[in-house]
């Protein structure tokens, strides 16, 4: 199972990152397309209808980019590529849990800006996002000892699929180069559980970021 899933990471999941991001070139040679490059932490935890459980958020990693492509003045196609880390925690009766799970991200996102000043703008956005699981680790402690393993055949699905909304604030600081700062939530629709349980378990992450954002054209 593991070695079909490196197998699946090397050679299915750069192919589709690579198709992804070039789905605005078509477009991008009659509109200006702009390139962003961000960072951030992302504050993640899931829902569940597990009796007995309350997960917590933890909070991980995200890098990605993301090529926008305008489609009017008033419209533009977010096309975004990202690594993502979610994952969620459980405290009970004096032991700890806490998942971390990797995922490949890819996002198409409509976006509307809204100017606030001269080279400051607004933008929101929303749309779907497809999510690859590359990989999942599990720890726990109890009294003192602590366990670290892989998720196994236990884990979550390998995909997920969830909306993605939220805003983000751009300062210009040349006619080609702006930085920007915003927040996305993604709301899971998958049941992430792939056990016989009959429980579900969606995913829940709000993403804090900054990057820079470079106009092509």
């Amino acid at each position: 199972m593991a070695g079909r899933t490196r197998e699946y990471s090397r050679t299915i999941i750069p192919a589709l990152t690579a198709i992804t991001l070039a789905a605005a070139l078509p477009v991008a040679a009659q509109a200006q397309t702009r390139l962003t490059v961000a960072g951030g932490l992302n504050v993640a935890s899931v829902t569940t209808d597990a009796e007995g459980l309350s997960p917590e958020s933890v909070t991980r990693l995200a890098l990605g980019a993301s090529a926008e492509v305008a489609m009017t003045d008033r419209f533009g196609l977010h096309v975004g590529a990202a690594y993502s880390q979610k994952g969620f925690s459980i405290s009970a009766f004096g032991a700890e849990a806490t998942s971390k799970i990797d995922y490949l991200e890819l996002t198409a996102l409509a976006g509307m800006p809204f100017p606030v000043a001269e080279r400051v703008s607004v933008h929101l956005l929303a749309g779907p996002a497809l999510a690859f699981k590359l990989s999942c680790k599990a720890s726990a402690s109890f009294m003192g000892e602590s366990l670290n393993e892989d998720c196994g055949e236990d884990g979550p699905k390998g995909m997920d699929l969830g909306l993605t909304g939220g805003a983000r604030f751009e300062i210009g600081v040349s006619e080609k180069m702006a930085v920007a700062v915003g927040a996305l939530y993604n709301l899971g629709l998958l049941n992430m559980d792939d056990s016989d349980s009959g429980d579900s378990i969606k995913s829940r992450v709000m993403t804090l970021q900054a990057g820079i954002v470079y106009s092509i054209g």
